[in-house]
């Protein structure tokens, strides 16, 4: 081995697709097993409310030496549903989940010079067909993203503004970056947490959102609603559970999301530009990408694990982590004397 390269930082193929399988199986028994616990503390924190405001006299004692049964029920109901709901969303979710964002399936006949594009770097990537082409017709944007639990099965997607505004060399840059991922399993692992905890992040979303646009007159008719209920002691329990389950929960599953999309793509970014044969290609192509728009209205932070650019808003310029990724790219081009210096 090399001066300099350490052991520890050289990662087999094989070993890269092996840890993205482990992942995927950790996420899942996690996600399961934090619905349970969830499922028993919602159960638990109710139970105990029940007793102590509605309850009286000896009905409480009775009530609360069943709570540990129904406690249990509830882990069990809790696990079942996080199951079901996961075998729901893994049900071929490369039909599902692009058409989250608003991507279809491409015409034969159309699209003839992107669909080259892909052709080019699935047969260099060593697959024996590209994958089927989806569009986001109504983006003038530029992405692309790939979804798939298999290779056999996967899509490739890209916006409208991806196959109108980008040359044909970018392309073939932006589709050697997702054919790795296709390759090394970062896209088996990236369409996994978005099929399951996309939803749930979405609400999650949508729950800030509210929280943002509301005023004092809302707030107020909210209040009245529920004054206006027989018992309002379900509706706080029914909107604590959602409340943590769709934000405290869910912030702890996200804890690294958007870092572990960073770390992909900068990997495949590396893997792709051995499929180009022109190094300066991918620095190319991400900054003709990063010069224009890369965010998806319909993808945002929930689903942009499955694209080339993080498809989410919220970042100013000096703070996009995807601009880190072209500074890197471009140090590790610069040095080798493919690159200019940037002042």
């Amino acid at each position: 081995m090399r001066s300099g390269v350490r052991r520890d930082r050289v990662e087999p193929l094989w070993d890269r697709i092996d840890a993205n399988r482990f992942k995927v199986g950790a996420f899942l028994v996690a996600f399961v097993l934090s619905a349970a616990v969830a499922a028993a503390l919602f159960t638990g924190l109710a139970g105990v409310f029940a007793a102590v405001v509605l309850l009286r006299g000896d009905g409480t004692t009775t009530f609360l030496s069943a709570l540990p049964m129904v406690m249990v029920g509830a882990v069990v109901l809790g696990a079942g549903l996080a199951i079901a709901h996961t075998v729901r969303m893994l049900a071929h979710p490369e039909r599902r989940l692009p058409g989250q964002f608003g991507a279809l399936p491409t015409q034969m006949g159309t699209f003839l010079e992107t669909k080259s594009a892909l052709r080019d770097m699935a047969i260099a990537a060593g697959y024996p067909h590209s994958p089927q082409l989806w569009m986001i017709d109504d983006c003038d944007r530029i992405n692309a993203f790939a979804v798939g639990l298999k290779d056999s099965r996967a899509v490739v997607g890209v916006t409208r503004g991806f196959a109108e505004r980008l040359t044909p060399d970018d392309q073939r840059a932006l589709f050697a970056n997702l054919m790795t991922r296709l390759r090394s399993g970062d896209t088996l692992w990236a369409t996994v947490v978005s099929a399951v905890m996309g939803p749930i992040w979405a609400t999650r979303a949508a729950q800030f959102r509210a929280q943002e646009t509301s005023d004092e007159t809302a707030e107020g008719a909210g209040l009245a609603a529920l004054s206006q209920s027989r018992d309002g002691s379900g509706s706080i329990v029914a909107m604590f559970v959602l409340g943590f389950f769709a934000v405290v929960l869910t912030e702890l599953m996200m804890a690294g999301h958007e870092r572990a999309a960073m770390v992909a793509a900068e990997k495949a970014d590396a893997e792709g530009m051995l499929l180009l044969k022109d190094p300066r290609a991918m620095l190319d192509g991400l900054q003709h990408t990063l010069d224009a728009n890369n965010t998806v209205p319909g993808a945002g932070e929930e689903y942009s694990m499955l694209f080339y650019c993080w498809a989410g808003f919220g970042y100013a310029p000096e703070d996009d982590p995807e601009m880190e990724r072209l500074g890197r790219l471009r140090e590790v081009l610069s040095a080798e004397g493919l690159a200019p210096a940037v002042p």
